[in-house]
């Protein structure tokens, strides 16, 4: 979906949403692009319609289902167990900026990955075994940008998997 396309898109969900809340029965916006009109009871439909790419850029949810759980930073993510877990921590700023992501992976291998504005700006790989346990910290450098919050992302491939890690707030 092109920039442009997409900016009349959001225009015309955000009016026909802000009409439907607003009680406007049987109101339709028109879309003077393209000709045709949505109806403001369709704009929840027409954002099942927003890649998903989009959504995570955007910040308006997940792409696994549902909302991450949202934190402070210099607050601990204790495990999610197996599986994918998704955390969205507000850093108190946009970028540029950087942070230090303190990490315990315990005897398993789990990745932690960084995402500011839906895109991938640091990763631990895989860390953790029985032998080099996961214990870590990693700087994390945020590019410029309007977001004021990171999104971590940890991967547990391996049943009874056992991780934490803290987003210190930037200094």
């Amino acid at each position: 979906m092109s920039l442009n396309r997409f900016r009349r898109f959001a225009l015309v969900i955000g009016v026909a949403s802000a009409l439907g809340a607003l009680g406007v029965p049987g109101a339709a916006v028109a879309d003077t692009s393209t000709g045709s009109s949505v109806d403001t009871g369709s704009a929840e439909d027409l954002l099942k319609a927003v890649p998903p790419e989009v959504i995570e850029q955007l910040g308006l949810g997940s792409t696994g289902g549902g909302s991450p759980k949202v934190q402070q930073c210099n607050q601990s993510t204790k495990s999610g167990g197996q599986g994918v877990t998704e955390t969205k921590h507000i850093i108190g700023r946009t970028g540029p900026t950087s942070f230090t992501l303190n990490y315990d992976t315990r005897i398993q291998p789990d990745k932690i990955d960084v995402f500011y504005q839906g895109r991938l700006i640091r990763s631990t790989g895989y860390v953790g075994d029985r032998i080099n346990k996961g214990e870590g910290s990693i700087v994390v450098n945020v590019p410029p940008g309007v977001a004021n919050y990171v999104t971590v992302k940890v991967t547990g491939p391996e049943s009874g998997t056992v991780w934490d890690y803290t987003v210190n707030c930037p200094r």
